[in-house]
């Protein structure tokens, strides 16, 4: 399974089960559709959860995109590993994602301070 936890800053928003096969996915939002529940509306499809995640890695067409993937030890631009290297931080957004058995804290994954 894959299954995390969406944050903002250090507040749960969303909790997400995804089958072993990427097939089936759940979806629980903790916090209504706001600006910060990435998973607003109905669509709660594994394609949303898909395009969330690629929203989270760099774009694929960027010219030092196989650096930056050498530096993180992946071979490939795939959205399931690199938000299990990054738990998901961008500069856009104060959002992340905590994999189960994950003892973390917003002070411990962001990027700006």
């Amino acid at each position: 399974m894959y299954n995390f936890t969406v944050i903002h800053r250090n507040e749960p928003v969303a909790q997400v089960w995804i089958s072993d096969d990427h097939m089936n996915v759940r979806i629980e939002k903790i916090i209504p559709d706001s600006l910060s529940q990435p998973f607003g509306g109905d669509d709660l499809s594994i394609n949303r959860v898909y395009r969330f995640l690629k929203s989270r890695c760099y774009e694929d067409g960027r010219a030092d995109l196989q650096e930056i993937l050498n530096q993180a030890e992946l071979r490939e631009n795939n959205p399931w590993e690199w938000n299990r290297v990054t738990h998901g931080v961008t500069w856009e957004d104060d959002l992340w994602i905590k994999f189960d058995g994950e003892e973390l804290e917003w002070e411990n994954v962001r990027w700006r301070k």
